[in-house]
């Protein structure tokens, strides 16, 4: 009897052995399976901030949108008359770094520089200047740098750099010194060529920026003082300045991922 009892006592003490082995065993490729889950997660997580974009949720406020941007334009290097000229700037965003753009300007108001008016005092009246009447320009936008800035800790702003550049038309319009004075030909006519430049603008909102661009247009332009038989025109630099409201549209600015 305890012979029966002795190998009774074995086999249940070797069964409890087995199960524990099982359950050691059973917890050990548990742990095993979730250790190599939360790496692979770990890893998927750094691939996609690898791949990814640098600055994450940032604001794309030209990504599809258009900008009508109502413009005011000065001449900057006319030697008699300086131009003020108003008009309007249209432009539309493929993506949030290039886009197309078009403008036109109008010659609403002339100011006479200094040379001009020692020349009037002097009484040289038998001659005649040219200025601008209106331009046309249309071409490619390219915005290599954009971000945020804050001044005194309390006003936070958007703001891009952006080049440019395209085709340009300018009408070349001539006026006589005094009333009765006539005015060359050669300094008159629309005259073909190419504009580029850069520019900044600050976002006051998600749809509204504050605008400055200096131009260059590349033409051929006349004399701008002409007694009358000046030479053909001849390829020039004609440097204007914009400031103007930049209104964008659709509302809604896109968020990057």
């Amino acid at each position: 009897m305890s012979n029966w009892m002795k190998i009774g006592t074995q086999l249940v003490m070797a069964l409890a052995v087995a199960a524990g082995v099982m359950v050691v065993d059973g917890n050990g490729e548990g742990v095993q399976q979730v250790g190599a889950t939360e790496v692979e997660i770990e890893g998927e997580e750094i691939t996609a901030m690898q791949e990814g974009p640098t600055v994450r949720r940032q604001l794309l406020h030209r990504s599809g949108r258009f900008e009508i941007a109502p413009q005011g334009t000065f001449t900057v290097n006319d030697a008699f008359m300086r131009n003020v000229m108003p008009g309007l700037g249209v432009s539309y965003y493929l993506n949030n770094i290039f886009g197309v753009m078009g403008g036109f300007s109008f010659g609403a108001l002339q100011m006479d520089t200094s040379l001009r008016r020692q020349m009037d005092a002097n009484g040289v009246d038998d001659v005649s200047y040219s200025r601008v009447g209106w331009s046309l320009d249309g071409g490619l936008v390219y915005v290599p740098a954009f971000g945020k800035f804050t001044m005194m800790n309390a006003v936070t702003t958007h703001y891009d750099f952006h080049l440019f550049g395209g085709f340009a038309m300018v009408n070349e319009v001539g006026e006589a010194a005094s009333e009765n004075g006539s005015v060359d030909p050669e300094q008159e006519g629309v005259r073909p060529g190419a504009m580029f430049g850069a520019g900044l603008r600050f976002f006051l909102g998600d749809s509204v920026s504050l605008n400055f661009q200096a131009r260059n247009y590349l033409m051929p332009r006349a004399q701008e003082v002409s007694g009358g038989d000046s030479d053909p025109p001849q390829l020039g630099n004609t440097m204007m300045f914009t400031t103007g409201i930049g209104i964008y549209w659709p509302g809604e600015v896109q968020i990057s991922r």
